[in-house]
This record gives C-alpha cells, sequence and structure tokens, in this order.
C-alpha cells in the first residue's frame, strides 16, 4: 500500500490496519466510480490510476472541481457524516486504487485516532482545492487553465502520455470544444504538446508551467502543507509516540 502516499506516511500498524479491510482493483480509463447523490459504498486509495471529481449541473452542464490520484483518497464525505455522493467521479487515469467498504472505513477511523487524524486533514486540503477550482474558472482564461490541467493531470499519471479527448477536456474544463481545441492546436504548434487518437504527449512541462496559473503552484503547496503536517502515531497499546 506504500504506492498511496495517504497510506504511505501512515505506521505499519495503521497501515495493516487498512490492508485487512482493502482490496486492489483495477479502473478502466472513462469507468464511471460513483455517481452524484448515490450512496458511498466505497473508500478509494489510487495507487497507479487517477479520477476526475465532477460537479453536475443538468445532462449537459457539468465542470471539473477537483482531480484525485496517488497523492489522496476518495470518500471523505463519509468522515464529515455524508451518506451520499456529492459529486459525480469518473477515471481519468486508468490503473490500480486500494478499495474498502464505506462501513469498514467508518469503523476504522473510529478505533484509529492516527487514520482519522490523517483522513480529516487530506479532506481539508479538498475543500481548498474545492475553493481554488471555483475562482479559477472565474478568474483565469482557457489557456491558462489548459495548462494546468495538463500538467495536473501529467503529474498523477507520473507519465509524459495521458488519455484524453478534446471533447472530454472541454467538458472537464467546461468550455465549448472549439475553444479548446484551438487552444490545444496553438500549444502543438509551439512544441509545447502532440496528441493523436485520444492520447496527448507532454513536450515542454517547462513551457506549460510557464504558461499555467498560479493554482497549479497553490495547490501543490496547499498538498504538501496537508501531507507533510506531523501526526502523532499512537503505539499498539494506544499511548501516543
Amino acid at each position: 500500500m506504500q504506492k498511496n502516499k495517504i497510506i504511505s506516511q501512515l505506521s505499519e500498524y495503521a497501515q495493516n490496519k487498512l490492508r485487512a479491510c482493502a482490496n486492489e482493483i483495477s479502473m478502466t480509463v472513462y469507468e464511471t466510480i460513483c455517481e452524484s447523490g448515490a450512496p458511498v459504498e466505497f473508500v478509494y486509495f489510487p495507487i497507479s490510476g487517477y479520477l476526475s471529481v465532477i460537479q453536475e449541473l443538468d445532462e449537459r452542464q457539468s465542470i471539473e472541481v477537483g482531480l484525485v490520484g496517488c497523492e489522496g483518497y476518495l470518500g471523505g464525505e463519509l468522515v464529515v457524516g455524508l451518506k451520499n455522493n456529492p459529486f459525480k467521479v469518473v477515471v481519468q487515469g486508468e490503473g490500480l486504487a486500494w478499495r474498502l467498504g464505506a462501513q469498514d472505513f467508518l469503523k476504522i477511523i473510529k478505533e484509529d485516532q492516527e487514520i482519522k487524524t490523517t483522513a480529516d486533514r487530506y479532506c481539508g486540503f479538498r475543500l481548498r482545492q474545492l475553493g481554488l477550482s471555483i475562482a479559477c474558472g472565474h478568474f483565469h482564461g482557457i489557456q491558462a487553465r489548459l495548462a494546468k490541467w495538463i500538467l495536473m493531470s501529467q503529474d498523477r499519471s507520473e507519465s509524459n502520455e495521458i488519455v484524453m479527448t478534446q471533447e472530454f477536456i472541454s467538458l472537464m474544463l467546461g468550455v465549448r470544444r472549439v475553444g479548446i481545441s484551438g487552444i490545444a492546436s496553438e500549444f502543438r504548434k509551439k512544441g509545447l504538446i502532440d496528441y493523436t487518437r485520444g492520447v496527448l504527449r507532454v513536450l515542454n512541462r517547462v513551457e506549460l508551467e510557464r504558461l499555467a496559473c498560479s493554482c497549479y503552484e497553490r495547490e501543490k503547496e496547499l498538498h504538501f502543507q496537508s501531507l507533510f503536517h506531523q501526526v502523532s502515531r499512537p503505539s499498539h497499546d494506544g499511548e501516543v509516540l
């Protein structure tokens, strides 16, 4: 379970508790993990794949409000008492994840303060990520947002090649496809990216970082603070180490 950064920061004892209830599953690109309003059935800790968290307004209007990869987990709604999914979640990058039943996860965080503290802290990061996403969509242009989104996707895929179509990108950014097509063509002409048959390849990350809005670095900073905040680890007999 070391490949998920949330789990890897836990003590071996806490990791073993999660491992005892988890199953490793495969996630297929564009697979719907959960629907908005449906009961929360599972908690996911991505290992190699990553997920798009989507706010739907109606059948034709939706926008991505977050990405979850091996740096985090999906299902934090349970920690704050929500029983239903507030968002739709789709697999953006195929890979593997550890999956726990919702009731098993609730039992674990009730029994283990270290795991609960870590889960709570990541929920705090996700709230800040959501706020950044709202502000970014309102104030920043499509070019800066597209550069940011490509970088965020590459970070989580840990590869220069990302499976995505222009139609999917326009859906995630909440803009018309023609707008994405024009900017993507500019990026391609400048040698920043290449794309063919639904696969986008990053060629010049440095220039993409220059073009991306400040939200990209801000989000990384917030997550670093969340991930590496010191957590007191209890010993096996309950004493705090």
